[in-house]
């Protein structure tokens, strides 16, 4: 069974280079059937190209990767996928170190169980050491997951795009990701919230399996108040996209200002009783809600709500193979388009 690991990437080009590092391990070299295909902006000067031309030519038969002409992360996950080889696609992102087992606990799990999706373990890896307002609550929104040590099955919550797994049937049936969301796009997350949600709809299955396991590198800059405090707000108008408004427009407005105002009294008062962590979880979920309300204010305004989806995987992949046969290069610099409905 032939995985095929995809990562997206943008700006990142050092930890997209440890990333790779840790698949392209002596031990995993080894086993067969797999490759990695990365996916970066085609107008990206940010040395992504370099280090993917690096890999490349130590690994010619392992390692693909094509930059595309639209921005966003969904766009470059829906390239990869159509470009992909393998029956199983493994997802992770540009910031992490995959486990000495990594591709073989993929490989493993779709061998031994009648799956067609698979959450794996998340740890969190802080630069600097984790900051003390640091809640659980947080740290779920940074992808950590760890729900122990045992297969559960079925896992019905969403997945996170940082190690998860499906088949590339079940992804290219359920229509990809959607451009909409993810970063990238105007609202900037929940794309793989919404592509898992998708799966459960149609009734594949999915497990949570504890060995495929990846550490997520978060760097000291990035782990400030204002960062979860601004990142709550779009994740709330992500939100919006699949999620029915409660209650009259104007109604909840309301309610989301006095919630905001409320929220940074009640911050205000834990921090001054040594509580940071809920302080700053409060002051996130009044931002999520106010998110929440202003996206749907954009869509009674106008703006569009519908989310895209890929239509047509035959002639995404058949533009892919045009291209590869045109350039006859082993530089698979491949600008894509995506078909979107």
């Amino acid at each position: 069974m032939k995985v095929t690991i995809l990562i997206a990437t943008r700006s990142r080009s050092e930890r997209l280079r440890r990333t790779l590092e840790s698949l392209f391990t002596e031990p995993n070299l080894r086993l067969d059937s797999w490759e990695v295909v990365v996916v970066f902006d085609d107008v990206a000067e940010d040395g992504s190209r370099e280090v993917c031309q690096i890999f490349r030519s130590k690994y010619p038969e392992r390692l693909r990767y094509f930059a595309q002409r639209k921005e966003g992360k969904s766009n470059a996950l829906n390239l990869g996928i159509a470009a992909a080889r393998g029956e199983v696609l493994a997802l992770t992102d540009d910031d992490v170190i995959c486990d000495p087992g990594y591709i073989a606990g993929v490989q493993t799990v779709f061998e031994r169980y009648s799956v067609d999706g698979a959450q794996g373990r998340i740890f969190l890896d802080f630069e600097g050491g984790e900051p003390e307002w640091m809640s659980k609550e947080l740290r779920g929104f940074m992808s950590s997951c760890d729900f122990g040590d045992q297969i559960q099955s079925p896992f019905k919550r969403n997945l996170y795009g940082t190690n998860m797994a499906v088949r590339t049937e079940a992804a290219r049936a359920v229509g990809g990701f959607a451009p909409e969301l993810g970063a990238g796009a105007p609202v900037g997350f929940a794309e793989d919230t919404e592509f898992s949600m998708r799966l459960h709809w149609r009734g594949y299955r999915i497990i949570y399996a504890p060995y495929i396991v990846v550490y997520h590198q978060l760097p000291g800059k990035r782990m400030t108040r204002s960062f979860f405090r601004t990142r709550y707000f779009r994740m709330g108008r992500s939100r919006a996209y699949y999620q029915p408004f409660p209650t009259p427009l104007w109604r909840f407005g309301v309610y989301a200002v006095k919630n905001w105002i409320v929220s940074d009294v009640m911050s205000f008062w834990l921090r001054w009783n040594d509580r940071p962590a809920d302080a700053l979880d409060c002051q996130c979920k009044a931002r999520k809600v106010a998110g929440f309300f202003w996206q749907h204010y954009l869509f009674s305004r106008g703006v569009p709500r519908q989310l895209s989806r890929v239509t047509s995987w035959e002639s995404l992949a058949a533009e892919v193979h045009e291209e590869i046969g045109r350039t006859k290069s082993d530089d698979t610099q491949i600008p894509l388009r995506a078909t979107r409905g």
